[in-house]
């Protein structure tokens, strides 16, 4: 591949491994088990009651962060791909014309 080449797909592989990265890191916060678990082990009174504040505040803060980092993934994945089938509609479209050229000769 020449240099412009060779940076657009290491561009798209690094875009691609955005994508993936991303899927990981989502997947990690659905694996998280919710924290409730952990409650009793703060017995009862005020340090019980900020911990569950605190656990209810990071329930609603992960499942955003889920959604936005699983919609980030999406848009990484399409957009590599996106750039791909542009990448082959233009290889095609030049193919088309040398052949053109060539045919006229």
């Amino acid at each position: 591949m020449s240099g412009e080449g060779e940076r657009a797909r290491l561009d798209l592989d690094v875009i691609r491994g955005m994508g993936t990265g991303l899927n990981n890191v989502k997947k990690a916060f659905d694996g998280i088990d919710k924290l409730g678990q952990f409650l009793e082990d703060f017995g009862d009174g005020d340090l019980a009651d900020k911990f569950e504040d605190f656990m209810d505040n990071w329930e609603i803060s992960r499942e955003k962060l889920t959604e936005e980092i699983g919609a980030m993934a999406e848009i990484a994945k399409a957009a590599a791909q996106a750039y791909e089938d542009i990448d082959h509609q233009l290889a095609e479209a030049i193919r088309g014309a040398q052949s053109s050229k060539k045919k006229e000769k």
